[in-house]
């Protein structure tokens, strides 16, 4: 496996995590997008995905279809109505076209609707509980804690901490540590 290789996967990892299984039987948004908000490319080209942070501006409250201004709950960091000051679980961007998270993560085409008319979180797809964030399609798995991040799709694993990934496929295994690459290959 190449440098070429690392970066391509890495690419391949924020492809994985736009792209949701699609269920008929569930009623969706429009599919998830990744922008330079998010992701980081570093000076080794390794990217690292952004922990969410919830951006105050205008919103639509997605359970009760009102146009709201969110900010950031000073304390916990979650969306909250600026006028009310009562957190919003899931609400719109309107020019962006994003529905998101009361923690400022994009969960387009990961919502389920109710029959009452509210929404929840697909569990098949993904999961948050505090900083880390669990995802998962038919094919791949990603799991965010923190500053930590492993990927597995297939054969290929991808880990990351820190100032270090690892990546692991069938043609071999690399190391990259403190800009330091190692490779080993299994041809």
């Amino acid at each position: 496996m190449t440098t070429n290789n690392i970066k391509y996967a890495c690419l391949g990892l924020i492809a994985m995590s736009a792209v949701a299984c699609n269920n008929g039987a569930k009623e969706e948004t429009s599919d998830l997008t990744t922008d330079s908000s998010t992701t980081e490319v570093d000076e080794n080209g390794m990217t690292r995905i952004a922990t969410p942070v919830v951006k105050a501006g205008r919103y639509v409250d997605l359970t009760t279809g009102e146009e709201i201004e969110i900010i950031a709950d000073p304390t916990t960091g979650i969306a909250v109505n600026s006028k009310t000051q009562i957190p919003v679980q899931f609400y719109y961007d309107p020019i962006t076209l994003d529905t998101i998270y009361q923690n400022g993560l994009r969960v387009n085409s990961m919502l389920i609707k109710e029959g009452d008319g509210k929404y929840r979180l697909d569990d098949m797809k993904i999961k948050i509980d505090g900083d880390e964030i669990k995802i998962k399609t038919d094919s791949s798995k990603l799991k965010i804690d923190g500053n930590d991040m492993k990927f597995k799709s297939g054969d290929l694993k991808i880990k990351t901490d820190d100032d270090e990934l690892k990546a692991k496929d069938a043609n071999g295994k690399v190391k990259i540590d403190d800009g330091k690459i190692k490779t080993k290959s299994n041809n």
